[in-house]
């Protein structure tokens, strides 16, 4: 018995030496890489770590979604994507399908009930059913300045930035529950754990994003649904174009502005398996931003 538990401990070593490492070596490559932006996404679509998994994605006709979409359909799910840019969303659905991949997009709006039931039902009845969804529909313009609030803008913003959030999970969760369960993503920002005197509207969206995900999680642990955030920082993308993404990256540990496919790569985390004991979490993407 003595020796079996020698035997058995040093195996448990020889284990617990070899996750360490293969941390190391994980550490080692993030670092190596923090101060490089990634190269775009090229390659042909193939059985992957989401093959036979059906992919829900809002807002997705450039910018984060546009990537997330695309990689989700080279690890070989079946997206279904929505924005409300018609002539992008065919852009993005061509181009995932040159690669090889399988994508629909579909026209709508998150800010309407109505087009969020339909998205949903269309990707059920395309693809089968529901495995993932990432509600990253989002805008970002300022529209509160106190003392001269401008409501029609604060409203949409919140209309489509949380609200959107929250209709969005509303209507994927039946198609989930269905399925024994799944993974909602939600994308909230670092600007949710802090002020910002031009950002009030969009900062107080994002942190409601972030209250929404772990109360969601909350209700959903009983269905086997797992509900995270991620919080980018500074991303190179439409949203933060003329140089704010490039002049804020600067001011990051890193050093630089992230890229869309960080964003991307995160939330594939957050919706595999390797993620199956994470919910109600945020995943900040944001170059050492907050840790500063």
């Amino acid at each position: 018995m003595g020796d079996g538990r020698s035997t058995g401990e040093a195996a448990s070593r020889r284990t617990m030496l070899g996750l360490g490492l293969g941390l190391a070596v994980a550490g080692a490559a993030s670092a190596a890489d923090l101060k490089n932006a990634p190269s775009p996404i090229t390659r042909k679509a193939s059985p992957g770590r989401f093959a036979g998994k059906v992919v829900l994605i809002t807002g997705a006709t450039s910018g984060i979604g546009k990537a997330t979409a695309h990689a989700f359909a080279m690890e070989g799910a079946k997206v279904m994507f929505c924005g409300r840019r018609e002539a992008l969303g065919a852009e993005v659905q061509a181009a995932i399908r040159s690669a090889g991949g399988e994508a629909t997009y579909r026209k709508a709006d998150v800010r309407v009930d109505e087009e969020v039931a339909a998205l949903v039902a269309a990707c059920v009845k395309t693809y089968g059913g529901l495995d993932v969804a990432f509600n990253n529909a989002g805008i970002g313009q300022g529209g509160a300045v106190l003392g001269s609030m401008d409501w029609k803008a604060h409203n949409n913003l919140m209309e489509t930035n949380l609200n959107g959030v929250l209709r969005g999970m509303d209507r994927q969760v039946p198609a989930l529950r269905a399925r024994g369960g799944g993974a909602i993503i939600n994308t909230a920002s670092v600007l949710g754990y802090a002020g910002n005197p031009q950002l009030l509207s969009y900062s107080l969206s994002k942190a409601g994003v972030l209250s929404a995900t772990r109360s969601a999680a909350l209700q959903l642990a009983r269905d086997n649904i797992r509900v995270n955030a991620v919080s980018p920082g500074p991303i190179d993308t439409p949203m933060m174009g003329g140089g704010a993404a490039d002049a804020s990256g600067k001011r990051t540990p890193a050093g630089r502005a992230g890229q869309p496919e960080e964003i991307a790569r995160a939330v594939m985390y957050l919706a595999s398996d390797e993620a199956s004991y994470v919910t109600g979490e945020d995943l900040r993407v944001d170059g050492g931003l907050r840790a500063s």
